[in-house]
C-alpha cells in the first residue's frame, strides 16, 4: 500500500478522539445514513471509509447474524475504533481499505453505504462507479454529505488561522457536491438506475469555546488545530471565545443520497 494521504494522517491521528468527546454530531448523521440504507436481515454490506462504527455498527446489527457487514478503512486508527465497537458481533469484519476504490469482486454486496467520506476522496465519481461494480443487480448505495456548515463553522477556522502556522486553504471540493440535482446526476452517471437525496438538520451543542476547540480537532478540523503551536492556544480558545457569536450551537445540514442499481 502506497504512503497514507494527508488527510489519512489526520483522521488516524484523530482516530482516539474522533466522536468521543461529547459532541453529538458523527451518530445523528450516521442514524440518517443508517435509516435510509434500510439495511436487511441476511444482507452483506461493505461500509466504505467506517471510521469509528458509527455507520457499520447499526448496520450489522440490522443484517443480523446472517448476513455480514465489511467495514474498510485507511486509518489504522479508525480500523482499530471500529473493531473495538463491534466486540461481540460475529457478523463483522474491518480491515485496512481503500474506500476509493475497494478490492471485492463485482456483485459481492447487497449495499454499499459510505458516511462522511467521498469528499476526501481524490475521484469521487470513479468511487461511485466502484460501488456500483460491486453491487448485486438489486443493490443500493447510501452515502452522506455536508449541505451547508453552521456559518458558525467557517467563521471559527478563520479565527483559528489567525494562530496557527501555515493555516490551510479551505478544501474544494468536486462539483457533485454543489447540490442536490449534481449529487443526483453524479450517481446516475455511474450507472445507478434511480437516485434520491435527502436533508436534514444536526444540532450541536459546546459547553464553552475550550469545548469548540476539542471537537475542532477531532475530525477534519485537525488540520487547522494541529498547527497552532501549544504557546498560542490559550490565545487561539480566547479569541473563539471572544469573537464567536453566542450560544454556541451549531445547525449542520446535510444530505444522505440513495441510488438504486
Amino acid at each position: 500500500m502506497s504512503e497514507p494521504t494527508a488527510i489519512v494522517r489526520i483522521f488516524d491521528e484523530a482516530s482516539e478522539s474522533y466522536d468521543n468527546v461529547g459532541v453529538d454530531f458523527i451518530r445523528p448523521i450516521a442514524a440518517e445514513l443508517v435509516r435510509a440504507v434500510d439495511a436487511r436481515p441476511g444482507e452483506r454490506v461493505l461500509d466504505a471509509g467506517c471510521g469509528t462504527g458509527a455507520v457499520l455498527v447499526p448496520v450489522a446489527e440490522a443484517v443480523g447474524s446472517g448476513g455480514h457487514v465489511t467495514g474498510i478503512d485507511l486509518a489504522p486508527g479508525m480500523v482499530a475504533r471500529s473493531r473495538a465497537a463491534a466486540t461481540g458481533l460475529g457478523q463483522v469484519s474491518v480491515e485496512l481499505g481503500d474506500a476509493q476504490l475497494p478490492d471485492y469482486p463485482d456483485g459481492s454486496f447487497d449495499a454499499v453505504t459510505s458516511g462522511l467520506v467521498l469528499f476526501f476522496l481524490p475521484d469521487p465519481p470513479a468511487a461511485l462507479t466502484a460501488y456500483r461494480r460491486l453491487l448485486k443487480p438489486s443493490g443500493r448505495l447510501a452515502f452522506s454529505c455536508f449541505a451547508q456548515h453552521d456559518p458558525r463553522y467557517p467563521q471559527a477556522l478563520k479565527l483559528l488561522g489567525r494562530f496557527a502556522d501555515d493555516p490551510p486553504a479551505p478544501p474544494k471540493l468536486h462539483p457533485m457536491f454543489d447540490s442536490a440535482e449534481s449529487l443526483r446526476a453524479a450517481v446516475l452517471a455511474a450507472g445507478y438506475a434511480s437516485a434520491e437525496v435527502r436533508e436534514a438538520a444536526i444540532a450541536s451543542e459546546f459547553n464553552d469555546a475550550a469545548h469548540l476547540y476539542e471537537w475542532m480537532g477531532s475530525h477534519g478540523g485537525r488540520q487547522m488545530v494541529d498547527r497552532i503551536p501549544v504557546a498560542r492556544r490559550s490565545a487561539a480558545i480566547a479569541a473563539l471565545a471572544t469573537e464567536l457569536p453566542r450560544p454556541l450551537e451549531f445547525t449542520t445540514r446535510i444530505r444522505v443520497v440513495l441510488g438504486r442499481c
